[in-house]
């Protein structure tokens, strides 16, 4: 068994160099900012769907009010109405912020300022300003067409500090149970199924988590970026978060920021920050049994797609192309992703093209006699498909990379997300995680599930027959590049994924 020091040199970024080009280093933080490496001593709990997550939000909210001058961080791409315990029972989100405020806690909330977000964020916003909570703003720093993606939050209280990050907003859409029922009178009505995954974070990490969100607010953009800026909004001066040891887990913290202006962005915006993508890839060169995936958009970059590419750094960051790499190697590739395009119409139409480009690459991998093994799968229940919003990636039962960020070009290269990666030393995380999330997806107990080749076999062999909730990805075989005879190209296809649903903001040299 390897100890923790060769988990964390074989699976964490050094943060100095690159991955195939993809700088490593993180923004350069003033003088004490800077965050470490990575951390050991942590405890990391998954925390799978909306039900489970939102409670443990809630919980840490609720539990502000027995101390004295404690502080609450939320970040979110959204943030609405949604009732944390289910639909119509206790309070809302945007009320579990204001009685957390009114008991004595320092709320802050940064929220994202993009076009989609009009309808949530800024009545969320103005909300909250009307009840008291002055703290709660929104943030409009990243390159065009873009957002600040990152979700967490930070809660600091004398009794102790946790953080709670991963694919969920506090929003109606993300609310759920583990069955994914058809209809469940405790998820909003106007919401159907959906999967997420996040994690609960209790160590030294969440000092890390802390800088994270404390470097957004306190940086020198904030008079161009953060709204409404009446009254002045005070900077976080306060001891950073973290606590002694308290388990097993070494975690390190990554983000995305992309390349834009000082004028809209961040100071650090013309160097950006890189360090989700080159963890993926770094991931993905790295397993040598299995690589599972599981991810709301999971595109190839760029049209035509990078994999075409004459061999380069260009082609060889897609994390699309790595995959197929790895099946080359002899890895089980195993994909998880919606059954449709995330929005509706045609931008949907143009995602679910897109993506299906990859799936085709991949299966031709496959095809060509590739010694590793693929398998495509969505989710679904008795009445339809079950949304896929997770972002998450397990290898060889000794990584998890979970957090924000989707496989395509904006969250690596573009908008502003956080990630975390965790290892154990007794390889038990990535372990339980994967069989826990095997199971409720196949069926199977997760006793069943605990080799994982045995497991990878049973979690395809129930895609193939539709069992438990997994079902075969429902690809068009015809989107292909180089084209088929029988493929049809959505006009203008490359110019709407570069130009809105997949652009790029990374380092010139790689686009």
């Amino acid at each position: 068994m390897p100890s923790l020091s060769d988990l964390k040199n074989k699976w964490f970024l050094p943060l100095i160099g690159d991955v195939l080009g993809v700088p490593q280093r993180r923004r350069q933080g003033p003088p004490g900012g800077e965050l470490q490496v990575s951390t050991d001593g942590n405890l990391v709990e998954p925390l799978i769907d909306g039900e489970v997550y939102m409670r443990r939000w809630h919980l840490a909210l609720v539990a502000m009010g027995a101390y004295t001058g404690p502080e609450a961080y939320h970040a979110g791409w959204r943030l609405e109405q949604v009732y944390p315990l289910g639909h119509g029972i206790g309070t809302t989100a945007l009320e579990d912020l204001n009685n957390a405020d009114t008991a004595g806690a320092t709320v802050y909330t940064l929220l994202s300022e993009h076009l989609g977000s009009i309808a949530t964020n800024r009545p969320s916003v103005a909300w909250l300003r009307l009840h008291g909570v002055w703290t709660s703003c929104r943030d409009n720093r990243y390159p065009n067409a873009g957002t600040n993606h990152q979700k967490m939050a930070v809660f600091k209280t004398a009794g102790g500090h946790l953080c709670t990050l991963g694919s969920l907003d506090l929003a109606k859409a993300r609310w759920d149970r583990t069955v994914h029922a058809p209809s469940d009178p405790s998820r909003d009505p106007a919401s159907g199924p959906t999967h997420d995954t996040g994690v609960a974070i209790i160590g030294p990490a969440v000092g890390d988590l802390d800088l994270c969100y404390r470097e957004r607010w306190n940086d020198s953009s904030r008079t161009l970026g953060m709204t409404p800026l009446l009254p002045p909004q005070p900077l976080i001066a306060t001891p950073l978060a973290g606590g002694p040891p308290s388990g097993s887990h070494s975690v390190q913290v990554l983000r995305t920021f992309g390349i834009t202006s000082t004028k809209s962005g961040y100071s650090w915006s013309p160097s950006g920050e890189f360090t989700v993508w080159a963890s993926y890839l770094n991931a993905i060169r790295r397993a040598t049994t299995y690589l599972y995936l599981e991810d709301q958009y999971f595109l190839p970059w760029d049209y035509p797609p990078r994999f075409s590419r004459p061999a380069g750094p260009g082609r060889d960051v897609d994390i699309i192309y790595q995959l197929g790499e790895a099946m080359k190697r002899g890895v089980k590739v195993a994909i998880l992703t919606p059954a449709k395009g995330e929005d509706l119409g045609v931008l949907g139409y143009y995602q679910k093209f897109q993506r299906d480009i990859g799936v085709n690459y991949l299966k031709s991998i496959k095809a060509a006699g590739a010694p590793g093994d693929l398998v495509i799968a969505s989710l679904e229940n008795a009445a339809g498909w079950v949304h896929v919003h997770s972002k998450l990636l397990l290898a060889d039962d000794e990584f998890v990379l979970i957090g924000s960020a989707n496989i395509g070009q904006r969250s690596m290269t573009h908008d502003g997300e956080v990630h975390v990666g965790v290892v154990d030393s007794a390889e038990a995380f990535a372990r339980e995680f994967r069989k826990t999330l095997w199971a409720e997806h196949t069926g199977q107990t997760p006793v069943a599930l605990d080799d994982p080749v045995v497991a990878y076999g049973l979690f395809k062999a129930a895609t193939a027959a539709s069992t438990g909730h997994l079902k075969p990805y429902p690809f068009d075989p015809t989107a292909t590049h180089p084209k088929g005879q029988a493929t049809s190209v959505p006009p203008k296809h490359g110019q709407a994924i570069r130009n809105g649903i997949d652009p790029y903001a990374g380092p010139p040299a790689l686009a």
